[in-house]
């Protein structure tokens, strides 16, 4: 009672002021702003206003305020803290206020000098205003209801509030906590909620320009309605959220695929690397890659090329029973080989994805043109072994970087394979050679003895036929020397093809190795290469024949000659020495291991072990760490008082330099080791080579009195080989395969003659008889 006494005095004294000096405005004019900060236009003016209390005074920790209006437009009433005169005042009493205008935070308030209540009567209905409406000056001090969506919820410490989803921000629902009272509760809003609130509408802006931060004065949380209840996730978001889910599944599935795609392909590769690894052949390898390439990556064709290192070609390989296909390194035709040419030039691998725009013309191939073409350098241990193709017949293709990479693999791996099935020849090249020595030891058992009982034969026939020339039994008797001569002459014949000993007789190692030096310091010097003669002074003898030792222990130096070609120190060591009765030679090269070809020492070992084992002995290759390479051969020593003056060595090897050099070059190992075992009993020095390419080089290097050169030997073909070594060469010697009168009509002339093959002893004599004065008068005048 006390307090609504209190209340009706002062609005009894508020009543009784006098008027005289007040403005009268009406309520839409008070909104009038100044345009240069938005500040209320009438600030600091006297005014006198009516209108009807539309809500109850609420109550801030800083001012009291009661929001009056009509239908022009409404204006809020502002007392200090602790005055109680606005809360005598409800909602529909018709009102006339007299005091000054200011501002408050942007919205024109009147600080209340004087209230006269002039009637009663409804209370205002609230208006129905769109959200964005009220972001402005028109609604102010007005009561209006207005619907939106909570973005959020929270308090401060004037009170609660509720954020609404405006068209350009957030429009705020402020719920004040009056003095003493507990704070207001909107926990139960969500965000997504739509809602439906009633309030006055205000505007709170704490600085200038005053055309912002418009609100919503509610006096009770319930006259916060909730319409329907919001998304816990907002649609938009939930929406995105699935795609997101939705995509990521699909990421994720599309990668396991392709990932359990590209495992299926490795181990269909890996399978097929296993399978190349133990093929027996290049043309096996190809049938290999044909049936399973195009399934692994999606092509049409494939193509293997492999590099002929002696014709300088790229041979394709053709499926059994196909016509071999060659394209030269030098001059490739159009077409994919040339593709493969320059991918072997290059040493990378080309991808060509359109052939029509590709810089290499394409012939038409059986089956149609490629559309596109990957070209693999194959390689192994850093060696260029050969180009596998891949082709696209239907259509145009880019290569992946992963297709790219498994085809590198694949060809890295035909690569090894070849190299293997290079390895695995010579291996059984060097076990053939192991059996032909073996043949020969046998050959030369059975010759030892068949030499003396033919020998008995032919003296006793020829004693027997002296007595008995005019005789009746003399016819036989001469048959019977013929016969036995012509066995004798069968068993020589044999000798000389199984590398054996013809006749055996002291041959001083020393000497021999001194007078082979001596032949070829001239060019060592020239190439640089540093002899250390570390052979003993004594004499050292074996038993057995000299030109084949001669030629054993000259294809060892030639090839420590040509392994020290690339060498940063070029130094070539000739040691002798008598360990328990064995003669042991050691030649030594400081040849580094990339500058030699495994093929090529198997070829000098095969042929050097099959005239030492003739001999009792053995030859060893010896490749330690940290030491240079060496041949070691050992051979039974012959003691010097066991050599007979007459086989002393001294007068045949005073004559060695007018001895014969010769040059073989044929690719057949047995015609080859047949020749060189003819030329060696003729006392020849016999350099063998499996190719014209190596022959040409060793001409220019080495001098040699005959060449006999066989019809098929690979690499340069033997019409040029002639030409070009015609300067070099007091003779040519072309090796056909059978006599014939118009190959050798057209190639005989001076210097240039033709042998069938196999060479027949006396073929070569009647050639040698030939070209022997010609042969010293090179020797001559080269001396």
């Amino acid at each position: 009672m006390t307090r609504l006494r209190s209340a009706l005095l002062a609005v009894a004294v508020l009543v009784w002021l006098p008027a005289a000096a007040q403005t009268s405005l009406p309520l839409d004019a008070l909104n009038a702003r100044i345009p240069a900060d938005f500040s209320p236009l009438h600030a600091g003016e006297k005014v006198q206003v009516e209108g009807v209390v539309s809500v109850p005074a609420m109550h801030f920790s800083s001012r009291n305020t009661l929001a009056i209006q009509n239908g022009a437009g409404g204006i809020f009433l502002e007392t200090p803290p602790g005055d109680l005169g606005l809360e005598a005042l409800h909602p529909g009493d018709r009102v006339q206020v007299q005091g000054t205008l200011r501002s408050s935070y942007g919205t024109p308030v009147i600080v209340p000098e004087g209230i006269v209540i002039l009637d009663r009567q409804a209370a205002p209905a609230p208006a129905r205003v769109p959200l964005k409406d009220l972001q402005g000056f028109r609604y102010l001090g007005k009561l209006v209801r207005t619907e939106g969506r909570v973005v959020e919820t929270g308090e401060n410490t004037g009170g609660a509030f509720i954020d609404l989803a405006g068209s350009s921000n957030v429009f705020r629902l402020f719920v004040p906590e009056a003095v003493g009272e507990p704070m207001p509760d909107v926990s139960r809003f969500n965000t997504g909620d739509k809602v439906m609130a009633t309030g006055v509408a205000h505007q709170f802006c704490t600085g200038p320009p005053y055309n912002k931060s418009f609100e919503l004065l509610v006096d009770d949380p319930a006259s916060i309605v909730r319409l329907d209840q919001g998304w816990f996730i907002p649609p938009l978001t939930l929406a995105i959220a699935t795609t997101l889910v939705l995509l990521a599944s699909f990421f994720l599935w599309s990668r396991e695929h392709r990932m359990n795609g590209q495992r299926e392909r490795l181990r269909r590769t890996f399978h097929l690397a296993e399978e190349i690894l133990g093929a027996c052949s290049a043309e096996a390898i190809l049938k290999l890659l044909a049936e399973t390439l195009p399934a692994i990556l999606g092509i049409t064709g494939v193509h293997l090329y492999v590099h002929n290192r002696a014709a300088k070609t790229l041979d394709e390989v053709t499926a059994e029973g196909g016509e071999p296909v060659s394209t030269s390194l030098a001059e490739p035709a159009g077409g994919a080989p040339a593709g493969a040419v320059a991918c072997f030039h290059y040493r990378t691998l080309l991808a060509i994805p359109d052939i029509g725009r590709s810089p290499f013309p394409i012939a038409p191939r059986e089956g149609g043109e490629p559309k596109s073409l990957l070209l693999i350098p194959m390689q192994a241990q850093g060696e260029l072994v050969g180009v596998l193709e891949l082709d696209q017949d239907n259509r145009t293709r880019d290569f992946t970087a992963d297709e790219q990479a498994l085809g590198q693999h694949l060809g890295n791996q035909i690569a090894v394979a070849i190299r293997l099935l290079d390895q695995r020849s010579v291996q059984e090249q060097l076990f053939r050679t192991e059996k032909l020595a073996a043949a020969g030891r046998l050959i030369s058992g059975v010759v030892n003895e068949l030499q003396a009982p033919l020998a008995s034969i032919s003296e006793l026939a020829m004693r027997a036929q002296e007595r008995e020339h005019a005789g009746p039994a003399g016819r036989e008797i001469s048959a019977i020397a013929a016969e036995a001569q012509k066995a004798s002459g069968m068993v020589s014949r044999l000798v000389s093809f199984a590398a054996e000993q013809v006749e055996a007789r002291p041959v001083c190692i020393n000497t021999l190795l001194h007078n082979l030096i001596e032949f070829r310091e001239g060019d060592w010097k020239a190439s640089g290469i540093r002899v250390r003669n570390l052979t003993s002074r004594e004499p050292l003898y074996v038993l057995g024949s000299q030109g084949q030792l001669e030629q054993a222990f000259l294809n060892m130096l030639v090839h420590a000659e040509q392994s020290l070609e690339g060498a940063p120190q070029k130094v070539l060591t000739i040691r002798t020495s008598v360990l328990a009765k064995r003669l042991v030679v050691e030649v030594g090269f400081s040849a580094p291991p990339e500058s030699r070809q495994a093929g090529e020492t198997a070829a000098v070992l095969g042929l050097t072990r099959t005239v030492v084992a003739g001999h009792g002995g053995e030859v060893r290759l010896i490749e330690k760490a940290n030491a240079d390479p060496r041949f070691e051969v050992e051979l039974p020593a012959l003691a010097r008082e066991r050599v007979s003056p007459v086989f002393a060595p001294e007068a045949p090897l005073a004559d060695y330099g007018r001895r014969m050099t010769a040059l073989v070059i044929d690719g057949d190992d047995a015609a080859q080791r047949q020749l060189v075992a003819l030329l060696a009993s003729r006392t020849f020095r016999v350099v063998p080579v499996d190719n014209a390419d190596t022959a040409l080089e060793l001409s220019q290097r080495m001098r040699f009195d005959i060449a006999f050169c066989s019809l098929h030997a690979p690499g340069l073909n033997w019409v040029e080989l002639s030409e070009r070594m015609q300067a070099h060469v007091s003779a040519f010697i072309l090796l056909s395969d059978g006599y014939d009168a118009e190959l050798a009509a057209d190639f005989e002339g001076e210097g240039r003659f033709v042998l069938a093959r196999p060479v027949q002893e006396a073929d070569l004599k009647r050639v040698l008889e030939a070209i022997e004065p010609r042969g010293s008068a090179v020797r001559t005048g080269a001396a």
